[in-house]
């Protein structure tokens, strides 16, 4: 085999495992279902969290970072101190589904939309890092989005006359297209 073919065949086997559903663990385990992550200050021991619906409580969430594959973006109206609001909902692949939510008109949703929509379409096929870091006041939150591989910050500040529609349609567009595009047999790079 020529290095061109040994090199497309580690290509190929690199992308069938990546798309390969996960090792089920035997034992006792969680059911498969994705975990909801909610980013706010509402909790004094935490800036994000598990809810926990049995005991009708939150779990903190030591850890200020969260790294793994985006595979879904969507906006959905959820029902909140009896109005309807918008909340982002980015799913992330880590060790399991978790799905990252948050309130459409927050500094954290719209610095991740913000952010998200700026980076090429590119760098969705590389784990993502987003961390949530508190601002100076009890109610800011912001969200901060990372190259895991060499730890620098993606900075992009939004102006204030942004299209939260058309930045939203951006990121779920390039998070389609990675995933239509690696999913075709004859792709090559």
């Amino acid at each position: 085999m020529n290095t061109d073919g040994l090199l497309q065949a580690i290509l190929d086997e690199l992308k069938a495992a990546r798309h390969a559903p996960p090792a089920v663990p035997l034992g006792f385990s969680s059911p498969p279902k994705p975990r909801f992550i909610y980013a706010n200050r509402q909790y004094s021991n935490c800036l994000w969290y598990f809810w926990n619906n049995a005991r009708n409580e939150h779990e903190p969430i030591e850890a200020t970072a969260i790294t793994g594959y985006l595979e879904k973006l969507e906006i959905e109206e959820k029902e909140f101190r009896g109005r309807s609001e918008p909340k982002v909902n980015l799913t992330l692949r880590a060790e399991r589904m978790y799905i990252l939510q948050a309130g459409m008109e927050t500094i954290f949703a719209k610095g991740l939309l913000h952010t998200l929509a700026k980076l090429p379409a590119e760098a969705f096929r590389q784990p993502i890092m987003i961390a949530v870091e508190p601002g100076d006041t009890e109610q800011v939150l912001f969200c901060r989005i990372y190259n895991p591989s060499n730890g620098k910050s993606v900075f992009a500040p939004y102006p204030e006359d942004t299209d939260w529609r058309a930045t939203t349609q951006r990121v779920i567009h390039k998070i389609e297209q990675v995933h239509s595009s690696s999913a075709a047999p004859s792709e090559t790079t």
